[in-house]
């Protein structure tokens, strides 16, 4: 993706509601990752942040 593909693509994003839990891997999306990528981190499984905070995390 080129600068103003990401750029697009996260004003879109801007642009819907804010879904805590969707929210990671919307921006990751944004960002040119693969859906291959995002289910994998969806798993859950290799992924988890040591920083939980309130919605837990996503470590990429």
């Amino acid at each position: 993706m080129n600068a103003v593909e990401i750029e697009e693509a996260i004003s879109k994003l801007a642009e819907q509601p804010f879904d805590a839990g969707e929210f990671p891997f919307a921006f990751l999306q944004a960002f040119g990752n693969k859906d291959t990528t995002l289910r994998r981190l969806r798993k859950g499984e290799s992924n988890k942040s040591d920083f939980a905070g309130l919605w837990g995390g996503v470590l990429q």
